[in-house]
């Protein structure tokens, strides 16, 4: 289950397609519509290994479906931030929404959420999400 916010990008996406289209057709072009990029949901798996220094969390099968519910990607990507954290924040709300598709699409699946507190960036933190298969969630 993709969050709302990739739905309404795929559907705006899909009605842009379809003027660009209609506008080529009814003008004789011949031009090939853009390509969309494909949305890839990463499988779940085991949990991803966590190296000195990093804190690791596997969310329970119950709490990564409560996270899907409340749309909590969705709230991210909204947070106002400065225009420079912009890009960021946004790439933070896209991989926490894949992660949840994927720890969804395996029975009983989980969330594991990965944080790096050695910058590489600039940033206070580094975060990494991603989907566990059932089998590893409790």
């Amino acid at each position: 289950m993709l969050g709302g916010a990739v739905c309404a990008l795929a559907l705006a996406s899909s009605a842009l397609m379809s003027s660009a289209l209609m506008s080529s057709a009814l003008t004789g072009s011949a031009h090939a519509a853009p390509s969309t990029p494909e949305i890839v949901i990463p499988t779940a798996d085991a949990p991803v290994p966590v190296g000195q220094g990093e804190y690791s969390y596997i969310a329970t099968h119950e709490v990564t479906k409560r996270a899907a519910g409340m749309k909590i990607a969705a709230a991210v990507a909204s947070l106002p931030v400065p225009a420079q954290y912009r890009p960021a924040n946004l790439a933070l709300a896209k991989q926490f929404d894949l992660a949840l598709a994927g720890a969804l699409a395996s029975p009983g699946g989980c969330v594991q959420v990965v944080v790096d507190p050695r910058s590489r960036d600039g940033s206070l933190f580094n975060y990494g999400f991603f989907p566990v298969a059932g089998q590893y969630c409790s």
